[in-house]
């Protein structure tokens, strides 16, 4: 028993692991087994997923990776904590069987992945920081309902008295508003931090080890009750930052019914409903992701491995969309994980000290960045986490809108390539939108119309078409 878990054995009750799933996923919640929706029903219920890497190889030698359907009964819990697997389960409940962002429909809990804990002669000093100092003394981080000793680290679960459907903008504030909380909990005086680039942000999908299963040091992960549920509104108390609170509130789970939500957001009804537009994607090229596998194998360094594992994933995700033109062989999740085991030797190769390995379970957490949209890191914080230094594109003094035009003509001009111009002269408007956004993936429409100087207007009449 480590010294995290010592602590808190000593100190609060531990909570069985269908006790701990039971308190996020109410009875009742999760669809039961073999249950299906009625037929005309606008009522739906969703499952939990969980996903473990086992220590099994398929008949080509890739990692046997087994994703389980986790039901009302939370049978599959059991089954789980059965096997010597890494398991990992995100407080989220899905539609179907893929654990991505788009199939996530209700959040029950807001889970902070808590490392680097200061430990001082045995004394566990940044956990009992935390709760002593930091959450009854001071009262300046929220008090968790739960905290699961997953190993090396803890889990702060805040399990939401009233979950939240995971409508798009939502998510969104909820992404936001998780950084700002993290940020929050990573003290220095909690964590073995310098700076704030060390804290360890990540997602609202972000997968957690399943209490009762194995850890990295093969103990088995347990939780124990601290407090109880919070509301959204509680935790909104502590972001100073009151921009990046939740406060679309309307999208609680039992508030909103198709009809309601017609009302009350018609544009929303009227593109994703009546004339079934999908999600804006953008189409990058699979070069970026080739590129960094590259990177990683002739720059990667004792810790930096896991964050280059994560962006291996956070690239895959931004080259698997389909296009016929700019990339038409999009990576997929299939490729990412057989690539991410493959490169898991070398990883693991350039280990120096016995007490800091490239494990599975690295890999594991790294892969689940891919269902990940929203993690976006500027260049810089690639270099810091990944420690690959990455060239800036140098634009010799001109504006980037320049640069991009001319940059665009060299390329067209060498793969001979002109099929995207007007024949009467200059680009047409909509064409200008297209390309702006296919070099910008992440750009918005104001920083469009600032860098092409087309109009407001313009911009946004044609955004949705490209």
């Amino acid at each position: 028993m480590n010294e995290l878990t010592a602590y808190l054995e000593q100190f609060y009750d531990e909570v069985e692991p269908r006790d701990f799933y039971r308190a996020i996923f109410p009875e009742g919640d999760l669809q039961k087994k073999g249950e299906l929706r009625e037929k005309g029903s606008s009522v739906y219920k969703y499952n939990g997923i969980i996903v473990s890497v086992t220590n099994k190889k398929k008949a080509n030698g890739d990692t046997l990776i087994k994703r389980y359907t986790l039901t009302d009964d939370l049978d599959m819990i059991d089954e789980v904590c059965q096997t010597e697997d890494f398991s990992l389960m995100s407080p989220i409940s899905y539609v179907g069987k893929e654990r991505t962002a788009e199939n996530a429909r209700v959040m029950y809990a807001i889970a902070v992945d808590l490392d680097k804990i200061r430990i001082e002669n045995g004394v566990p000093v940044g956990l009992i920081s935390l709760l002593e100092r930091h959450i009854e003394l001071a009262g300046r981080i929220p008090k968790p309902t739960y905290i699961v000793s997953s190993g090396t680290g803890l889990h702060l679960y805040y399990v939401l008295s009233e979950p939240i459907n995971l409508f798009k903008d939502t998510a969104k504030q909820l992404q936001i508003f998780k950084h700002d909380l993290t940020d929050l909990i990573w003290h220095d005086t909690i964590c073995d931090i310098k700076s704030k680039k060390e804290i360890q942000q990540e997602g609202i999908y972000q997968g957690f080890r399943v209490v009762g299963t194995v850890t990295k040091t093969g103990d088995r992960a347990r939780a124990y009750q601290i407090g109880d549920p919070v509301s959204m509104e509680y935790l909104n108390r502590y972001i100073l930052n009151e921009a990046h609170r939740v406060t679309d509130l309307s999208y609680k789970r039992k508030g909103l019914t198709l009809q309601e939500a017609k009302e009350k957001y018609p544009e929303w009804y009227e593109s994703r409903v009546v004339r079934k537009v999908k999600r804006g994607s953008w189409h990058i090229s699979r070069n970026l992701y080739e590129w960094w596998k590259r990177q990683i194998l002739s720059g990667a360094t004792v810790g930096h491995r896991y964050h280059c594992m994560t962006m291996l994933a956070i690239y895959a995700q931004k080259c698997s969309m389909y296009d016929p033109k700019h990339n038409p062989d999009p990576v997929t999740r299939e490729e990412l994980e057989r690539d991410a085991w493959k490169l898991f030797d070398h990883m693991e190769s350039l280990t120096i000290a016995e007490n800091n390995h490239f494990t599975t379970d690295d890999v594991m957490k790294a892969l689940l960045a891919f269902d990940e949209k929203w993690i976006i890191y500027p260049r810089r914080s690639v270099e810091y986490k990944s420690g690959i230094y990455i060239p800036a594109n140098k634009r010799n003094g001109r504006k980037q809108a320049d640069h991009i035009r001319l940059m665009n003509f060299v390329r067209d001009e060498i793969n001979h390539n002109t099929d995207w111009r007007n024949k009467e002269g200059r680009p047409d408007k909509i064409d200008q939108v297209r390309q702006w956004r296919q070099d910008h993936p992440e750009g918005k429409k104001a920083d469009c119309i600032r860098e092409t100087g087309l109009s407001k207007s313009t911009v946004y009449r044609h955004w949705e078409k490209t």
